[in-house]
């Protein structure tokens, strides 16, 4: 494989910014990510933006924010995910370039900067933005995601979504996409987006492939919601199906399958820490994903970051725990 096809396969993308982590200069609380995202900002404007072809008139833009697929219409393009906020343009004629058409309308999975970062750049140019009414009422407003110790502020008016639903259809031509929001998961607005003609599902950040993923405790994520996403996802997904993930590869219904048993797994070693009344530090301390780290911690999070991040949506989730 040349190191296009590595861009092109996803990989490349999440193994630049995991060398944010393993650079030599790792944090000293390595569980801590914050650090990260000092060192994610200039790699992410060295990202290339590529595109392939998934299906006869599906395209997947890969790049440095989360994966987005282009579907050509009758009426223009329709368009899931945006990207991220510093590289908007580059994407934006990337999608056109890929679909050969405008860009009629814009879902997002979340609200996530990687994910609808690009908003601004395809309402401009005359997209309806589609989402949950939760996703808008985050860009809407300026959010603190603690782990990180990030702040990201509301997106102007013109970038929020105008049509949101929790469940709901739109009609592409021949195409019926079903879009179906979940309970919190990885957020409170996540949205999976089904293409049943072209046998694809886009998870949003639902599903990660490959490695752990992000859940964002400050917008309600918890890792037993990403369990019972993984399993809606499934209930759809056939043995042929290709499934979209936030960030990584296409992957197969086995893979997503793969990635359940990996979260149900931390959901259960993490709960029983809970249960025994555990904190935070001596959650980390105990390795409770040891045995997967060598399978899962190839991305951006190793395990005790996981650990955190598990733990701390859990808790807040049950409304208990000690952070000490």
């Amino acid at each position: 494989m040349n190191r296009r096809e590595w861009m092109q396969s996803g990989l490349g993308a999440m193994a630049m910014l995991a060398t944010a982590r393993a650079s030599g200069d790792e944090p000293v609380d390595e569980s801590d990510p914050a650090p990260l995202l000092a060192k994610m900002g200039p790699m992410m404007e060295t990202i290339p933006v590529a595109a392939s072809e998934l299906a006869p008139g599906l395209y997947l833009v890969q790049g440095p924010g989360g994966n987005i697929a282009v579907l050509k219409g009758p009426d223009g393009l329709t368009v899931v995910d945006s990207g991220v906020p510093m590289r908007a343009k580059e994407v934006f004629e990337t999608v056109k370039r890929a679909g050969g058409q405008p860009v009629e309308r814009l879902i997002n999975t979340h609200w996530h900067f990687d994910h609808a970062g690009g908003n601004e750049e395809f309402a401009r140019a005359g997209a309806t933005i589609f989402a949950t009414s939760a996703t808008r009422e985050r860009l809407s407003t300026d959010q603190y995601t603690a782990v990180f110790k990030l702040t990201t502020k509301a997106l102007p008016s013109i970038a929020r979504p105008t049509v949101t639903s929790d469940d709901f259809e739109l009609h592409v031509g021949a195409h019926t996409l079903h879009l179906i929001a979940v309970p919190p998961a990885h957020t409170d607005g996540d949205l999976i987006v089904h293409f049943p003609t072209l046998d694809v599902i886009h998870t949003g950040d639902l599903f990660s492939n490959g490695f752990y993923p992000n859940i964002d405790a400050s917008s309600r994520g918890w890792i037993g919601g990403m369990v019972a996403a993984a399993d809606r996802i499934l209930k759809i997904a056939g043995p042929k199906t290709r499934i979209i993930p936030g960030h990584g590869p296409v992957g197969t219904r086995d893979d997503l399958a793969a990635a359940r048993k990996m979260l149900a797994t931390v959901h259960e070693r993490v709960a029983r820490l809970l249960d025994a009344g555990k904190s935070l530090r001596q959650a980390i301390d105990a390795r409770p994903t040891a045995d997967l780290d060598p399978t899962w911690a190839k991305g951006l999070f190793n395990g005790p970051i996981f650990t955190r991040i598990v733990y701390e949506g859990l808790a807040q989730h049950r409304g208990a725990g000690r952070a000490g």
